[in-house]
Formats: structure tokens, C-alpha cells, sequence
């Protein structure tokens, strides 16, 4: 048993309460998490994420509910607020009903607070019974046990949303508040969507742990686009642990610029011949920041592609990581797999942490790796400066070119803009001179 980790459920698990299945599984949850404990350095997924040490000396205790206004910072908006879109807003892990929009919802789609759903009886026994791979279980587990609320997506067979669906996620109190949801999403055979998601906080120290449970049927699609945009004292944790059906698709881009430590993780596992999953993550860190981006994906099945590509800008004492993982089955011949790690130093103090892996047991595959770590390139810089331009804004040029082989395959074209735009206003708060 971990003394940190039975400190930390005393002070935030859920009670018992609610359905009885939910229920067993909250009981055996608190006590997994309380013999595993927060992964530390010693756990060989955790060696470069040390999330013990992070949790400790702060007395974690649960967030309240916001009612009132949500003032958010300037610059710290929604980035997809000008998206027509069905909409789900929390504030401190709790849905807030009068911020939401899910009016004229089509026949076929459900979209709703996690707490209702279980209050009208539905049951999501497979998807809190998801862990994902061994590393993210404590985390899964963790989820389980103090999830509050969250949201249920649920699109029936052949229907296509045309909206998208936005879910937004703000944390105004620090204060080493704690807010822990669960989403579930799940589409049909044939079911097509796409979903925004911003996740924004501000106001000092506080914990935020996102665990998100995905079931594509077959030919399914599920566009994910995602802003991870925390105060600067806050530690994040997101988690997708999805499974995707034959010839569905499953495509993620994430843009990450806050918070103090992060690590956003997904396991994505193939069930289905023909299926399809691409993750892809553009990261701009300053000062000691810390972000852990782990990745793994299970070709079980033959004939299925699968690709990742992080993109990291580094400055001054900032740590980027980068951990992917590709397993292919004996039987999964057909198998296409590529990783990529790319980092930019900004700073001889920033530290870059890649550790792409292959476990491969068939022999008919195409599976790839590879990771690299540098700075600016000078003669670019310099051709740009013979030009005429500033030093500043031509360094600012190489570092947005840099990044958008990531931002550029954001296929909804104005939340591509709109988290470019994000990106840019990554530059304006540097210090004079800096870049």
C-alpha cells in the first residue's frame, strides 16, 4: 500500500454512491490505485515523469463547483467560440448547463453530462473497465475512483454530425484544487464526428485528470482536435484509451503550451482489419515546464495503419518527452507503423527525451521510428535575415514553419487557424529580445 496514494483517495475518491456496477468498479479502482500508488521514476514508462514527486507536500483536496462568471484571461479564451457547434462546458470538472449549448440535437445522437446519463440508467460497465496498457492503469484507475463527471458522446449507426462538438474544460481556481472527469464516446458502425476540445486554467496550482474512453464500430470516423492550455503552476493529465473497429479512423492533433508538468497519453488499440489511427502533437514549452507525450498502439489485427509525430519547441529550462510504442501481433501481417519525434532547442538548458519503440512479431510489416533533437538552423536564419528581416520575427518564421507539419493537418480549417493563432501568442509573451 502507498501512504501517498491512500492520503490522496481519502482526501478526493468518490463515495459510495450511484449505480451498483459503477459502484463495484469505484471499490476495486481505490484499491488498485492504493497499492500502485503515482507512477515514479522507477517504473520504466514513468522514468522521465516523475508523477509521485510532483504529487507530493500539497494537500490535494477536491474542486468545488463555479457557478458564477467564468472571466477568462485575455488571450486565454475558447480558441473555437466562433465554430457553430454543439457544446459541453465544465468549470472545475462540473458541467455547467447555462455555458452549454445542445439544443436541436439529431435523432440518433446523445450528448450529455455524465452524471444524467448514469442518473437515466445507462451503463458503461466496458468503459470503466478500460485501463489500457500496464503503465497507464494506476492513471486509469485513479480516474475511476475520483471522477465526478464527464461527458457521454453517443452517435448511432450511419449518422453523420455536421456540427461539430466542442467540449471545454476551464479551471479558474488554483488553490491546489483537484478536478477529475471521465468522458465516453462512443460511434456507431458507419457513425462520422468531429470534436474540439479545449482544456484552460488559470489561477494558480491545481490538478487536472482527463480520461477519455473511445469505441469506434466498423468504418466509424472521429476527428480530434485539442488545446491543452493550463496556468502555468498547474499538473495536467489526459488519457485516451480507445478501440477501433475495421476500417474506422481515429485522427488526433493536439496543440500543448501550459502547465508546470504534463503528460498526455493515449493507448489505441485495433480490433478490426483496415483500421486507422493517427496522433499527432505540437508542443511550445518555457522556463521548467514539463511535458511527457506517450503514445501506444496495438496492431492486433491485420492490415491497419497507424502513425504519431510530436513537435516540441523548447526554451529555457524547459523538458520535452516523448515515448511511442508500436506492437504488432504475430498474426497482424499487413501492419503500417510510423513514429516521429522532432524537438527544437531554444536553450543549451532545455532537455529533450525521446524513446520510440518497436515490438514486432510478424514479418510482413512497414514499421518506423526515428527521432531528432537540434536548434535553429543558422543558414536559414541567415538567408531570412540578407533579406531584410528582423532577427526576432525570422526566428519566429522557422519556429511556426517548424511546427506546422503538425498544425497543418488539422483538416477543420478554422480550428487550424485558430490554434495557429494560439501558437503565435506563444511568441508575444517573450521578453524582449527573446524569441
Amino acid at each position: 500500500m502507498s501512504d501517498q496514494a491512500l492520503t490522496y483517495l481519502d482526501a478526493n475518491s468518490v463515495a459510495t454512491e450511484g449505480p451498483a456496477w459503477l459502484d463495484v468498479r469505484r471499490k476495486a479502482a481505490h484499491a488498485s490505485f492504493a497499492d500502485a500508488g503515482f507512477p515514479h521514476r522507477r517504473v520504466e514508462a514513468w522514468r522521465y515523469t516523475d508523477l509521485s514527486r510532483l504529487m507530493a507536500k500539497t494537500d490535494w483536496h477536491p474542486a468545488a463547483p463555479h457557478d458564477g462568471a467564468v472571466l477568462v484571461p485575455e488571450g486565454r479564451s475558447n480558441p473555437f467560440s466562433s465554430i457553430a457547434s454543439h457544446k459541453l462546458v465544465f468549470v472545475n470538472g462540473f458541467f455547467r448547463q447555462d455555458l452549454s449549448e445542445l439544443d436541436g440535437l439529431p435523432e440518433g445522437v446523445e450528448i450529455l453530462p455524465l452524471e444524467t446519463a448514469l442518473e437515466r440508467g445507462t451503463k458503461f460497465e466496458s468503459a470503466f473497465d478500460a485501463n489500457g496498457p500496464e503503465a497507464m492503469a494506476p492513471i486509469a484507475a485513479l480516474n475511476t475512483a475520483c471522477a465526478r463527471d464527464g461527458a457521454v458522446i453517443r452517435l448511432n449507426e450511419g449518422i453523420t454530425l455536421e456540427q461539430p462538438v466542442q467540449l471545454i474544460h476551464y479551471t479558474p481556481d488554483g488553490g491546489a484544487t483537484v478536478a477529475h472527469t471521465r468522458n465516453v464516446i462512443e460511434l456507431g458502425s458507419g457513425a462520422s464526428m468531429t470534436l474540439l476540445e479545449a482544456q484552460i486554467g488559470w489561477g494558480g496550482a491545481y490538478l487536472v485528470d482527463r480520461v477519455t474512453n473511445l469505441n469506434l464500430g466498423e468504418r466509424a470516423s472521429l476527428t480530434h482536435v485539442r488545446l491543452e492550455d493550463e496556468d502555468t503552476d498547474a499538473v495536467h493529465l489526459s488519457t485516451v484509451l480507445g478501440d477501433v473497429a475495421s476500417n474506422a479512423s481515429y485522427k488526433a492533433n493536439t496543440l500543448a503550451l501550459g502547465g508546470r508538468a504534463g503528460r498526455l497519453q493515449s493507448a489505441l488499440h485495433f480490433t478490426g482489419e483496415g483500421a486507422h489511427a493517427e496522433s499527432n502533437t505540437a508542443y511550445l514549452l518555457r522556463e521548467t515546464q514539463h511535458l511527457d507525450s506517450t503514445i501506444v498502439v496495438d496492431h492486433a489485427v491485420p492490415g491497419c495503419t497507424s502513425g504519431a509525430l510530436a513537435k516540441g519547441v523548447l526554451d529555457d529550462e524547459a523538458i520535452g518527452v516523448f515515448q511511442g510504442k508500436v506492437i504488432v501481433a504475430p498474426h497482424a501481417q499487413k501492419s503500417d507503423a510510423k513514429q516521429m519525434s522532432n524537438a527544437l532547442l531554444l536553450s543549451r538548458d532545455a532537455a529533450m527525451n525521446a524513446k520510440p519503440e518497436l515490438e514486432i512479431y510478424a514479418d510482413d510489416v512497414q514499421c518506423a521510428h526515428g527521432s531528432t533533437i537540434g536548434e535553429l538552423d543558422g543558414d536559414a536564419l541567415f538567408y531570412l535575415r540578407s533579406r531584410g528581416i528582423e532577427e526576432q520575427t525570422a526566428r519566429q518564421m522557422l519556429i511556426s514553419a517548424f511546427l506546422g507539419d503538425v498544425l497543418e493537418q488539422i483538416s477543420h480549417e478554422v480550428a487550424r487557424d485558430a490554434l495557429t493563432e494560439r501558437a503565435t501568442q506563444w511568441f508575444e509573451v517573450k521578453k524582449e529580445g527573446e524569441v
